[in-house]
């Protein structure tokens, strides 16, 4: 799950992935929220549904972002421009402290987790994801190595981490993933019965962690529901469909042109060897009016001397 730009909100999938997750960790927010590394701020509706949460508050290191955001600020939401490592809050001024897929991408995530102790009050509470080792492993087996992560989390580096400031840390593991759900049509209320894959990793995904001073908060099982597969194929097959399509219009249209281009080769080679028969044509009438004009030159010359001749018989005569 990384930081979703404008642009992205396009993406259904991604856009739902993106909203489960806040809507989740929403469900344990209290009083004064801080969205660290919020993006254009589309998570602030979320918190505020909950009415636990008082006011809300985005930051960011993204100024684009940021002013994308304030053009959308309510009577309880507030972005600003800040650093998870230069936190703009007083001491001990916190609630609740968000910040999902940060941690990640610094290079001493240690300092951040001692800024957000900082901040939040003896009562707050700390909500952070993070990828996990296997996952990123898994993407840049698939993907290449992500030059924008800078640590990778096992389990126990994770909560390594989060001990050093927090007393009580819960982590658990957060994915989207393809799964069959039968809906009754009758009693929606009922709690579904899980049956889970064989063989299957449950660490792909990111690790969901919630710290705390005060008292143990432990994460909950939860499914969030959202568009189907066939949805999903929808949204991204449909595209590569049309752009297949539109390649395939192009290549009948380049096979046209090479055809017509053939065609006009073949034209070409044609006048060309008629041009060349005329000029040898003409080549060959200048050498017979060559060869005419020195038979004429030589038959003057002749008639030339036959002339002396006679002449010269005339005198003797």
């Amino acid at each position: 799950m990384e930081r979703i730009e404008n642009d992205l909100l396009k993406l259904r999938f991604l856009k739902e992935e993106h909203n489960q997750r806040y809507q989740y960790v929403a469900n344990f927010a209290k009083g004064f929220v801080v969205d660290c590394a919020c993006g254009i701020g589309y998570s602030a509706p979320i918190f505020l549904a909950n009415p636990a949460v008082t006011s809300y508050t985005g930051l960011d290191v993204d100024r684009e972002a940021i002013a994308y955001a304030q053009q959308h600020d309510t009577s309880n939401s507030h972005f600003e421009f800040g650093s998870i490592l230069s936190l703009p809050f007083d001491d001990c001024s916190v609630d609740t402290f968000i910040s999902l897929e940060t941690l990640e991408h610094l290079e001493q995530p240690e300092l951040a987790i001692a800024e957000i102790k900082r901040v939040l009050k003896p009562d707050g509470v700390f909500i952070c994801s993070v990828p996990t080792k296997d996952y990123e492993n898994f993407c840049s087996s698939l993907y290449g190595p992500n030059p924008y992560h800078l640590q990778a989390f096992s389990l126990e580096a994770l909560k390594t981490l989060l001990h050093s400031q927090f007393a009580y840390v819960d982590v658990a593991v957060i994915a989207q993933e393809l799964v069959s759900i039968v809906h009754t049509l009758k009693d929606q209320q009922s709690v579904p019965v899980v049956f889970k894959a064989k063989d299957k990793n449950i660490m792909n995904g990111s690790f969901i962690a919630i710290s705390s001073n005060s008292a143990p908060i432990d994460n909950k099982a939860t499914l969030f529901t959202g568009m189907s597969r066939i949805d999903y194929d929808q949204e991204l097959v449909y595209p590569l469909r049309q752009s297949l399509a539109f390649s395939e219009r192009l290549a009948e249209q380049r096979w046209q042109l090479l055809l017509e281009a053939e065609q006009r080769i073949n034209e070409v080679t044609y006048y060309k060897e008629q041009a060349e028969r005329i000029s040898e044509e003409r080549m060959q009438a200048f050498q017979n009016t060559e060869q005419l004009l020195c038979t004429r030159d030589q038959s003057l010359a002749e008639a030339e001397m036959l002339i002396q001749k006679l002449q010269e018989k005339l005198k003797n005569v």
